[in-house]
């Protein structure tokens, strides 16, 4: 009899242990919105598969958390199956919350609660906000690759130095694999104690999608779209991806511009464009516009572009004069003058900026270079370290900080629309090139590579503009037409044969055939006298 008790007390003992494992207690509680932030407030959180039921308990008066707490069941819960293990997640979207108030709050059920944290509902009377914007948290150096603590540092420093933010904004490439949940759960770990105090309004980059370390297998960013409960849209297809939401006086978009990623993405690229016309024709009057999306227009990476993003996107933010694109993925912070166009001007009534944030993990390029548009140098400080923005929205003014990490470095950007002034640290002057300068991928090349218009059509030094790729040689073949040969991956691969005119002695081809052999397109700047060649890369 003693032993058939002894080993009962042990099951008991076993099963309590269980149940209150560290596993059963709440963790990744991650809030958002995907209402009004006003009056609501979404918080989901990870349990193990033994805490199927959950809710949140919240209440104004922190002294007497206990008494006075409302309970507000969950509305969303289900099994969660990851490559490293099933959880289950849990959703709850509260209502009917007083504008303007903070709530303290705590989720879980029965013995098995978080401990209290809080958030705070939107103003209904200030225009006055700010909010924290990190460029790429992924963890891939290569050496490195589940290594978080440099976003740890990065967020948590941030939010020392702005405890007053909002929200924040990750755009994109949140996590090295997408498809790795250890990479996830390390991200988590990193965000803990900011993304559970304010809300987080992400942006999904291309690791969201990859499935394997070598970036070739790719498939719907899956447990991005599961963790962050955003605003609904009208397409299934692109939910969790593609959404747009209010805060004070701005109305922010955020898009995924992930086409290479997706298997047929013409249906994607068709339905975004659509719904960000729709979008932004609802919203027109918004005294404030940002979209926000991963792959920039406007790139600092030395020949990485992407101009079937820009084709989609950039008609749409030129039409509706959009005041601010943020964008990720070149790990290196840097802004543009105004665009429209693709034509630069000094004054934010004429075009957008597009600014490109940093990375705020342990990945970095070595290759980032200023391009023609860049309205700013590029800061080695800035480059050599993580680092994060601030945004400040007063009324008529839009306030950008850079930072390093430690807050040690800064550059401040200042959009005054009442003035229709830009306000920076260190300004590259407007310029107009005396001669047509040829600009391949952003670079000025040199004065010696002279375009040269005969006929209405432009013409370029053959030679050179092989040359400059580092990876090819032209030839004659014949006396009016010249034989271009490239190098791919090491393979000889002859590109075909081009009519040559020989203008000042030198063998010439035309725009309209490095268009149609090399995919390139081109475009001509007249205000500042330059011939621009760019085309689409698959990164």
């Amino acid at each position: 009899m003693r032993k058939s008790f002894a080993f009962l007390a042990l099951i008991c003992l076993i099963s309590f242990g269980c149940r209150n494992s560290k596993h059963s207690i709440p963790d990744h509680i991650t809030l958002t919105w995907a209402g009004d932030p006003h009056t609501t407030q979404t918080i989901t959180w990870r349990t193990d598969t033994t805490e199927k039921q959950g809710d949140v308990r919240f209440t104004e008066d922190s002294l007497n958390f206990e008494s006075n707490a409302t309970i507000f069941a969950q509305i969303d819960s289900g099994k969660f199956i990851t490559d490293i293990g099933t959880w289950y997640l849990h959703t709850v979207a509260i209502k009917n919350l007083v504008a303007g108030r903070k709530y303290y709050y705590k989720v879980g059920y029965g013995d098995n609660y978080s401990a209290i944290s809080s958030f705070r509902t939107e103003d209904t009377i200030s225009k006055t906000f700010s909010f924290l914007i990190f460029g790429d948290s992924q963890s891939g150096a290569a050496k490195d690759t589940m290594n978080y603590s440099f976003f740890d540092s990065t967020i948590h420093h941030a939010f020392r130095a702005y405890p007053d933010a909002k929200f924040f904004i990750n755009m994109g490439d949140l996590v090295e694999i997408g498809g790795y949940y250890h990479h996830w759960n390390n991200w988590f770990k990193a965000a803990k104690g900011v993304i559970d105090r304010i809300p987080i309004m992400p942006v999904v980059g291309n690791h969201e999608t990859y499935q394997d370390s070598l970036e070739i297998k790719t498939e719907a960013p899956k447990y991005f779209k599961r963790q962050f409960v955003l605003p609904l849209n009208d397409y299934n297809d692109l939910q969790g991806e593609v959404y747009s939401y209010d805060y004070g006086n701005v109305h922010f978009i955020v898009l995924n511009s992930q086409f290479n990623e997706k298997k047929e993405a013409a249906w994607m690229r068709k339905e975004e464009e659509v719904w960000l016309k729709n979008d932004l024709e609802k919203n027109k009057d918004k005294k404030w516009k940002i979209v926000m999306f991963h792959k920039p227009p406007y790139y600092n990476k030395s020949e990485r572009s992407n101009d079937t993003v820009k084709a989609v996107f950039q008609p749409i933010i030129d039409k509706y004069h959009v005041d601010l694109v943020i964008n990720g993925h070149d790990h290196g912070i840097e802004w543009t003058y105004p665009i429209k166009d693709d034509r630069f001007y000094n004054r934010p009534s004429k075009g957008t900026i597009y600014l490109t944030a940093g990375r705020s993990g342990n990945k970095s390029y070595s290759d980032l270079k200023l391009k023609v548009w860049n309205a700013t140098p590029l800061d080695a400080n800035l480059q050599k370290f993580p680092n994060y923005i601030s945004a400040k929205i007063s009324d008529d003014k839009l306030i950008l900080i850079a930072k390093t990490w430690k807050g040690d470095f800064e550059e401040k950007l200042i959009i005054d629309k009442k003035n229709d002034t830009i306000i920076q640290n260190r300004a590259i002057s407007d310029f107009t090139y005396n001669t047509t300068r040829l600009v391949v991928f952003g670079y000025t090349l040199p004065t010696s590579v002279k375009p040269l218009k005969k006929d209405n059509i432009w013409y370029i030094p053959a030679k050179a503009f092989i040359k400059f790729f580092k990876q090819g040689d032209c030839f004659a073949t014949g006396k009016d037409s010249m034989m271009l040969k490239i190098y791919v991956n090491g393979n000889n691969q002859n590109i075909g044969e081009f009519e040559i005119t020989e203008i000042d002695k030198t063998e010439m081809i035309s725009a309209k055939d490095i268009e149609l052999k090399f995919g390139f397109t081109c475009k001509y700047d007249k205000a500042k006298n330059m011939l621009m060649f760019c085309k689409d890369s698959k990164e």
